[in-house]
């Protein structure tokens, strides 16, 4: 009997660990794949509106070391959040059993990540695979009072990540009004189950994706879920709204108020900053500078879930606040003086995401200070001691915010930069010598968002420039640089570099002639795969502007012998010129454009946009030849 039951044991231990040996993962999902979801299986329990329980088991098969974030054997929690379990067990690529973790072998760390004043904590997983392939089961359960997001369905988190099945189980014993929105399932066939209180989703069988280059937003094509309770609690208020307009009224009600008291010194202090100025913008414009000046950026996590902002008089104290405390002293400072402005909540980063206005729900990562003016919407960003009075960079531009308002919230959009305003134009004097030798000076302006991305080189040291210009002049042997020269004005938002430069072994030689390429600087060099299967829009968010004109003496022992035509693009997705003419017999003036069209262009047309692209690239190649007299 004993042996019957040991057989019997094995062969079920069989039956359960052997289904995760790799040669059981279907064959499509394999193919250019860095890892798959085995299973994945998360069930959510809404207990009460400020009780939610989660459990999540994630079997994932690692073929190598760019799929292991897969795994996601990570989770950071706070005093809201408790964890009831965690653990994961280690297979081989067979299935056998290797290890098993429990809590204890977990690392627990502080999550400040280097910030000075955070109450939230992170636990992970480290360990070091045997081989590839392997497979970890990692199992987590966790409790939170924390209840305006509920654990999304999201089972696509990863590229080149192949799902074979992926499960979510939502219940609902609160008996709250449930707001969901459902995104792109049927692009997926995903199933879905639904009772009065209760949800589910299945996904099967999902082959690795690629994002492609230049996608529009994710919320377009990838497949979610979320789940928000019309009645929720963040860290001990409660809230029962179900529009934008009441969502704003609670943010402000529970959030804001009171948060903007100011000391009567402080006061007095802000009245004789602005006391002979009469025009609403300029007095913001020096209360804007004031806070920069006074102050400085220090992430704090604690409070509200982390959404509520310090009180204006403790930033005052201690000139420093994070996003959300900078923001509201800065409101606080402009109330003083009768000027009214906003906590304006946006979803941060270069891919210009807007908030969702079709679900009333805490969203963004980041706050940003909205003033109405009558000319404009005047936006400060005050975590940042140098950046310009109403300008935002790709950081927070030209997307969906929430402006928060007594009177509740308002959508509004950010700064919009042209085409034409994002420029960048270069100017370059160079002489080449007789021993090939070329040198001479360069000079560039930099103005929109191309100002985003220089105006912070002034603070470096004189040796970071220079490696920063070596790499971005990668293409110039023996570079030697010398007198940079950088200038931010932030008054007209524009950023100016000027330097000396010295390069060899520039040219190419071929006997008594030279090949010379008049475009000695800014070259665009980034060529896009083209993709014959293209499946998604081209999403160009932001347009840009080049323009060069660089001006070559030659010695007087070569001749020009042969120069390009001129070259005319002109696509939908911008034009490029570049034209080389004589000045007189030793003069050369190069001239180059390149103008980028921001826009959304169809699927169909991204063959073209490869096309021209790899025109651009060649064409900025182009060589003229000198000969030897």
């Amino acid at each position: 009997m004993k042996r019957l039951l040991l057989l019997a044991f094995l062969s079920a231990t069989t039956s359960i660990f052997g289904q995760y040996a790799y040669k059981e993962i279907p064959a499509p999902l394999t193919v250019s794949t860095n890892a798959v979801i085995r299973n994945e299986t998360t069930e959510v329990v809404l207990n009460r509106y400020n009780k939610v329980h989660v459990s999540i088991e994630r079997v994932v098969t690692v073929l190598n070391k760019n799929g292991l974030s897969a795994i996601g054997a990570s989770f950071t929690y706070d005093g809201a959040k408790s964890i009831k379990n965690i653990e994961a067990t280690l297979f081989d690529k067979n299935g056998e059993r290797i290890k098993r973790f429990k809590e204890k072998d977990f690392t627990d760390v502080s999550a400040s990540e280097g910030y000075m004043y955070v109450d939230n904590r992170r636990i992970f997983l480290e360990f070091v695979p045997p081989a590839y392939p392997f497979t970890m089961v990692y199992t987590l359960e966790y409790t939170s009072s924390n209840t305006p997001l509920i654990q999304p369905f999201q089972p696509i988190r990863w590229t080149k990540v192949g799902i074979e099945k992926s499960t979510y189980r939502f219940s609902n014993e609160s008996k709250v009004p449930i707001r969901k929105i459902e995104r792109n399932l049927e692009l997926y066939n995903i199933e879905k189950r639904e009772t009065p209180t209760s949800l589910e989703y299945s996904a099967t069988n999902i082959k690795p994706i690629v994002v492609p280059y230049l996608a529009p937003d994710p919320d377009e094509f990838l497949p979610l879920v979320r789940l928000r309770p019309r009645k929720f609690e963040l860290a001990g208020v409660s809230a029962d709204v179900d529009t934008w307009e009441g969502f704003g009224k609670w943010q402000y009600a529970n959030l804001l108020k009171g948060q903007d008291e100011l000391d009567k010194e402080v006061v007095r202090e802000i009245d004789d900053l602005v006391r002979n100025v009469e025009s609403p913008k300029e007095k913001t414009k020096m209360i804007y500078n004031y806070m920069q000046d006074k102050s400085r950026y220090v992430f704090v996590g604690i409070g509200i879930g982390g959404w509520k902002p310090a009180r204006a008089m403790d930033v005052h104290e201690l000139s420093y606040g994070d996003c959300k405390g900078l923001t509201n002293y800065t409101m606080a400072l402009l109330k003083s003086q009768g000027i009214e402005s906003y906590y304006t909540i946006v979803e941060s980063g270069d891919d210009g995401q807007d908030l969702k206005e079709d679900f009333v729900a805490m969203q963004g990562n980041h706050v940003i200070l909205t003033v109405p003016m009558e000319d404009e919407m005047v936006f400060l960003e005050c975590t940042s001691q140098q950046i310009p009075f109403n300008y935002l960079g790709d950081f927070t531009d030209n997307r969906r915010v929430l402006m928060i308002t007594p009177e509740g919230g308002e959508f509004i959009t950010t700064h919009k930069y042209a085409t034409e305003q994002n420029l960048q134009e270069a100017n370059t004097k160079a002489v080449l010598t007789s021993d090939l030798v070329l040198s001479g000076t360069y000079s560039q302006r930099s103005e929109g968002l191309m100002y985003n991305h220089k105006y912070l080189e002034v603070n470096s040291k004189e040796n970071e420039q220079k490696l920063r210009y070596k790499h971005r002049f990668g293409h110039l042997n023996n570079l030697e640089l010398g007198d940079i020269q950088l200038r931010n004005d932030k008054e007209q938002i524009v950023f100016e570099e000027q330097l000396n430069f010295r390069t060899t072994n520039y040219v190419v030689r071929a006997g008594d002639r030279v090949l010379f390429n008049p475009n000695i600087f800014n070259r665009y060099d980034y060529l896009p795969k083209p993709d014959s299967d293209r499946q998604l829009p081209i999403e160009i968010r932001r347009g840009k502007t080049y323009k060069d004109v660089i001006e070559i003496e030659v010695p007087s022992d070569f001749e020009v012998e042969a120069v390009f035509d001129p070259i005319h693009l002109q696509t939908d997705f911008g034009t490029y010129t570049a034209s080389i003419k004589k000045v007189d017999p030793t003069t050369l003036e190069y001239s180059r454009a390149l103008v980028l069209e921001e826009g959304r262009f169809p699927k169909e047309s991204y063959p073209d946009y490869v096309e021209f692209i790899q025109q651009v690239v060649k064409n900025d190649k182009s060589k003229i030849v000198l000969k030897r007299l």
